[in-house]
Order: structure tokens, then sequence, then C-alpha cells
């Protein structure tokens, strides 16, 4: 009997230790499901404008990317966007900058015209662990690696390479439509160190290829419309007959400086080209008021920025070789832009999911 009673406390001890040991092992196989990737995540598109066309193109590209993302990796994306109405708003760029930093999302998307003001703010996301991607404008002129670590990813567009394609459509729109010497007016939206570099590189190709045009200084018009077209109707004023083209360095200057063109009747006297692309300059180009746009992919851009951002937070590492990847632009004038890729290069909402 004593032999049976031992027996029996033995077996009995064994199970006890065997579910403890089980029950450890379920612990332990429970805690690393929880690891790694997340069911949701919460990220923010801070936009440099809630009206321009430009940012919104760049948004559609972000949100088809959440979709297709969520679809391919069984998550859930809280999406958000914030930020001021206008470009030349920086100030309160700057502050949504700091409440989106403050809700600790797991990532932000966005683009700055304030590079200096933005730069703190970008250290302080990524020192909070936000994944911090940048599209179109950074915290430099590209790829020279300026303030690199303060964020994860930056899709640009070569700023000089739009400046010399503008260049090249400009002496080809000159070449058609038989125009000669003259004065070129120089017209862009803000000083800034990486898009002056659209008017250096315009500035340096007609000077390499027409060295005998003569060019204006920079006209800035602080991206509103309104300036952008007085501007160029100072110009027109200026230099009357001696006038033979103009170049507007983003949407906004070229609306301004489509406007001036259609109201002094000069469209077939005078070449104008302009950068990215909005309803007014898509109707110019079609009227011939514009002879051509260099046209950014914004929804690539947007895209490309949304898709690493979530990729990063999946596999804990930017998938990325590179830190600053260029996303070429296209020339687009009356010969082309009817053509499919064209039009959704030009009207992204036709990609709109």
């Amino acid at each position: 009997m004593k032999k049976f009673r031992l027996l029996s406390l033995v077996l009995a001890l064994v199970m006890i230790l065997a579910s403890c040991g089980g029950a450890k092992k379920e612990e332990k196989k429970g805690e690393e499901k929880t690891e790694g990737k997340k069911d949701s995540y919460d990220i923010v598109y801070l936009t440099p404008s809630t009206a321009s066309q430009f940012w919104t193109h760049v948004g559609i590209g972000i949100e088809n990317a959440i979709k297709d993302m969520e679809k391919e990796h069984g998550i859930k994306i809280n999406y958000s966007i914030v930020g001021p109405s206008e470009e030349g708003q920086t100030e309160e760029y700057v502050t949504a900058f700091e409440q989106a930093i403050a809700k600790k999302p797991d990532a932000i998307i966005t683009a700055t015209l304030a590079i200096d003001s933005t730069v703190p703010k970008a250290k302080e996301a990524t020192d909070n662990g936000i994944v911090l991607n940048f599209v179109n404008c950074g915290l430099g002129i590209g790829d020279d690696g300026a303030h690199e670590e303060t964020y994860n990813q930056f899709y640009y567009c070569s700023n000089k390479t739009i400046g010399e394609m503008a260049g090249e459509a400009f002496l080809k729109a000159k070449e058609a439509k038989n125009i000669g010497e003259g004065i070129v007016g120089v017209n862009t939206n803000v000083e800034n160190e990486a898009l002056d570099q659209r008017v250096i590189g315009f500035r340096e190709y007609v000077k390499e290829h027409a060295p005998e045009l003569e060019q204006t200084d920079t006209y800035y018009n602080g991206n509103v419309v309104e300036k952008a077209q007085s501007n160029a109707e100072n110009i027109i004023s200026t230099y009357g007959d001696k006038l033979m083209g103009m170049f507007a360095g983003n949407n906004i200057t070229g609306n301004g400086v489509a406007l001036a063109v259609e109201g002094a009747n000069l469209k077939d006297k005078i070449v104008t080209v302009a950068v990215d692309s909005d309803d007014t300059e898509i109707k110019a180009l079609k009227d011939g008021v514009i002879d051509a746009i260099i046209v950014q992919n914004a929804y690539e851009q947007g895209y490309l920025g949304m898709k690493n951002a979530i990729e990063t937070l999946i596999n804990g590492k930017n998938p990325e070789e590179k830190k600053q990847v260029n996303c070429p632009p296209s020339i687009v004038d009356k010969d082309n832009m009817e053509d499919q890729k064209i039009k959704e290069l030009l009207d992204p909402t036709l990609l709109k999911k």
C-alpha cells in the first residue's frame, strides 16, 4: 500500500511539472506570435498644401499604395491628411509637423518648402521611432545626402533635370515657331535651395545651346497666382517686342504666366514653358498659350513613399538600397498630351482606385 501511494505521488508530481512546462511553452509561443507585423498602422500625410493639385496628385498615389498594401499584407492603415492650405504658409506647416509628431503615428509622409525649419522636426520624428519619408521636396537638393540621418527615405525628381528639360523644350518650341533672338523672362515661386535648381538648370541649358538669348533676373512670386501674373505682366510691359519667351518654374507660376500671355495675346509671338501640371496649365497647353510643360510623376512619388513606409514598418528596415531615389520627369506638349500614359501623368485621378 505504501509503495502504491508513493507511486501515485510521483505520477501526480510528474503531471504537475508537465502541465507547468506546457503552459510556459504555450505562453512563449503566444509571445512570439505578437512580435513583428502589427494588424494596423497609423500613418499621416503631412502635405505642404491642401489646395494644390500637385500635392493632391501625390495623395492619390499614397492612397492607392495604402489599398494595395492592405490587400497584400492583410493589414489596416489608419490614414489621415494634415497641413496648411497654401504652400507659402510654412509656419503653419511646421506647426502641423509638431502636432503630427505629438500624436505618435507609426509613419509620416511629407514634403517641405522650408528646409531649415523642418530639419529639427525631422530629427525629432526619427528619434521618436516614427518612419519619416519625404517625397518631391526633402531636406536637400536630391541625392546630396543632406540630413539623411533624420529620415528613412526620399523619393524625388531632380530639379536640375527639370530645368534642363525645360530649356530643351523651350529651344525646340522656339525653332518650331520660328522665333529669333530676344529676352527670356525667368519666373518661379519661392526662393529655395532645392527649387532654385530648376532655374539653374534652365539657365545653364539655354546659355550653352543659345548663348545669344538674354535672360532676366529671377522673378519670385511667393507661390501666389496673382503675383505670378503680375510679374509676367511686368516683364511683358518692360521688354515689349524684345521679349521672346518666358519660363515658369512650377504650376502656380505657370498659371500666372499663362494668364498674362493670354491677356496680352502673345501666344504666337513668344515661347512659354512651365513646370508641373494642373487644370489651368493643361488648358493653356491645349490652347497653345503654353508650348510645353515639364511634368513630374507626382503619383509615383506618393505611391513609392507610402509603399516604402509600410514595408519598412512590416520588415523593421528600409527595403531600398539608396536613401534617395530619383523619379524622372517628362516633357509634355501638344504632340503627345493625348497619349494615355501622358493623360495619366497629367491627371492621376484617372488612376484612382
